[in-house]
Parts: structure tokens; sequence; C-alpha cells
């Protein structure tokens, strides 16, 4: 890509759209438009900029929410050249997983589905922003492991992220899932301290996608809900607890064999 900054398309004003880049392809900027190859081109000089400010220019709050989306397959995908500035990953819905793509990865957001991760060379990452996690770049695996996005030559200014993960008991609640792995159904139980009822459990597909929701309107110290996994693909999926007050209580997964 030649040098210049490069908006998203405005779809009446949807926060969701990204630009997207299959797996196994690679992307370069820092092109001046005359080289006849690769390697002519000065990524330091001609700066290539992937903006997320879609909306009202300079104003952040309707900005995309992240700029670059991948989803990986097993062959290798490169993003080298560019600049990112103004994702901003800030979506407060709660019925939208912590781990989606409204509240993670402000810049690039990375859904791994095979088992090469991109290689992410001589970017700079500027004024990005999410709720939950990776202000700048966040890997999404669905499969509870902790991996690594290799960077090279990249710098790194004024991205923030506010999430953290929920320590047990932190918030006065202790839950657990049985069994897990499950089959056709799993419970998720815990002990509960100072929560506003009704409590919501609402579990998340890897996209984010809400699958199940179940509320526990009676009152109680100790809470047991039954979810069904009739129907669903075998993996893992995201789940949350919150009270009527919107305060999160537990987070974690559960897998369907």
């Amino acid at each position: 890509m030649a040098l210049g900054t490069y908006n998203l398309p405005l779809t009446a004003y949807n926060r969701e759209v990204s630009f997207t880049l299959k797996g196994g392809v690679k992307l370069y900027g820092g092109f001046a438009g005359v080289e006849t190859a690769l390697e002519q081109r000065n990524w330091e000089r001609y700066k290539t900029t992937l903006s997320g400010d879609i909306g009202l220019l300079n104003d952040e709050s309707d900005n995309s929410y992240s700029i670059l989306y991948i989803e990986t397959n097993d062959s290798e995908t490169v993003v080298d050249g560019f600049t990112f500035t103004g994702g901003n990953a800030n979506n407060y819905d709660p019925f939208i997983s912590r781990y989606s793509r409204g509240k993670c990865g402000g810049a690039i957001y990375v859904m791994a589905h095979g088992t090469a991760n991109p290689e992410i060379r001589n970017c700079s990452f500027e004024h990005n922003y999410a709720r939950e996690f990776g202000a700048a770049v966040y890997l999404y695996t669905g499969e509870g492991k902790e991996e690594i996005i290799p960077f090279e030559n990249c710098w790194f200014t004024d991205n923030r992220a506010d999430g953290s993960l929920p320590q047990v008991g932190s918030t006065g609640s202790n839950f657990r899932v049985f069994p897990n792995p499950a089959n056709n159904s799993a419970t998720i139980e815990g002990d509960v301290v100072d929560a506003s009822f009704p409590l919501l459990l609402m579990v998340f597909d890897g996209s984010g996608k809400t699958v199940q929701i179940r509320e526990v309107s009676e009152v109680s110290d100790k809470v047991s809900i039954q979810i069904s996994l009739a129907g669903f693909a075998a993996g893992g999926y995201n789940f949350q607890v919150v009270d009527a007050e919107k305060n999160l209580l537990d987070s974690g997964m559960l897998w369907k064999q």
C-alpha cells in the first residue's frame, strides 16, 4: 500500500467495521507508488496509516472498535510497514464477551483458527484503546492457551487497555464449572456475597456472540446453574456471571467435547 491515511468505509456509523486480512496474506505498506520491487519501499519515509477514525473527524467516541481483523490459518501472514491509530474497542454492552472485537484489539484483533500466528514488523501503534485487553493487538486462541504474536521493530505510543483478569474471591464470588470439558450439559456454581439479583450467566462463542443466557432470580448465598450444550460445536466457550448492577462476578471458559 502506498503512503497516506486509509480510513475504514463509513456504513451508517457501524463501529464494527474493520479492514480484514485473510490468513496467509502478506500486507506491506511504505510505498511511494513508483516501486517495481518490494525491497524498494521505504516505510519510514512513506508513512502508511490505517485509521479507525470513521465518524466525526478527531472524535474518538465513534471510532471503529478494531482497525484490522485477521483470521489465521496454517500459512504465514505478515503485516509490515504500517501505523495504526484511533482504534477504540470500548463496547460497554454486558451481553458481549469481554474477549470480543468490541472490547479487545483496538488496532489489530487476531482470531486464531490455525497454527500460524501473524508476524508484525516495522509497525507503529499510536493512541489505541481497549476496554478489556490488547489496546494495540489482541490474539484470541479460543483454546485457553497463552500464545504470543512475534513483533519485530515496532513502536507503541499511548495505547491503553483497562481490563484485568478476575481473581477468585476478589468480588466475594467463587465459581467453578463441572464437568469441564462436558458433552451435553455443564453446571456453573458458586458462592455469592453482596450481589444484586437477578444474576445473569452469559455464554459466548469464539467470535464473542452470545449463544446462551440464563437468569437466576432466587436470592441465595450459593447459586447453581445448569446449561445445555446440545447443538454447540466442539470447542471453547467463554462465560460471564454478572449481577443486576452489571458487576462482573466471575468469568472463565468451558469446553464442549
